[in-house]
């Protein structure tokens, strides 16, 4: 998984994607929006937000502030109709590096991004040297009926 193998990954599933700057790296961004009567009628807009810091370690504190960056950046450009009126927001927000601390493994794991108003940050971390990617272990109650598509946008990327 690298920025370039992402990008062809959204080409080819037919995801818009473009390129940032997300805390000072460029990053790759992927917008999809979906509506399923299965999630209770709702239109889901998701963000994949992909940033590779190269050596430099992730920690908990780079974690949060690539989530807020990513959320804000996404709530800027968010089309659609408005939040919380049969409407959401999914923030994936992908870091990858050689470096990972265990704090931000777990925080990956934990989901430890919190809550947001009809919207979610999903914290996924990517370690490029053993190719392990750590990713929420178990949907949360806040959601539920869409983190399997989550699951399954992420699992694509690898």
């Amino acid at each position: 998984m690298n920025i370039e193998s992402i990008k062809a990954i959204l080409i080819e599933s037919s995801i818009y994607h473009s390129e940032e700057n997300i805390l000072g790296n460029i990053s790759v961004i992927g917008y999809e929006k979906k509506f399923k009567w299965s999630w209770i009628a709702t239109q889901l807009n998701t963000f994949i937000v992909v940033t590779h810091f190269g050596d430099k370690e992730i920690d908990e504190s780079l974690m949060e502030k690539h989530l807020y960056e990513s959320f804000k950046f996404s709530k800027q450009n968010y089309k659609g109709w408005p939040r919380g009126f049969q409407s959401g927001l999914g923030v994936i927000s992908i870091l990858i590096s050689n470096n990972i601390s265990d704090k931000a493994k777990d925080y990956c794991k934990k989901l430890k991004s919190g809550k947001k108003w009809a919207g979610f940050s999903i914290p996924v971390v990517y370690d490029s040297k053993t190719k392990e990617i750590f990713q929420f272990e178990k949907n949360p109650s806040w959601g539920r009926i869409y983190y399997p598509h989550f699951t399954q946008l992420i699992n694509n990327l690898k």
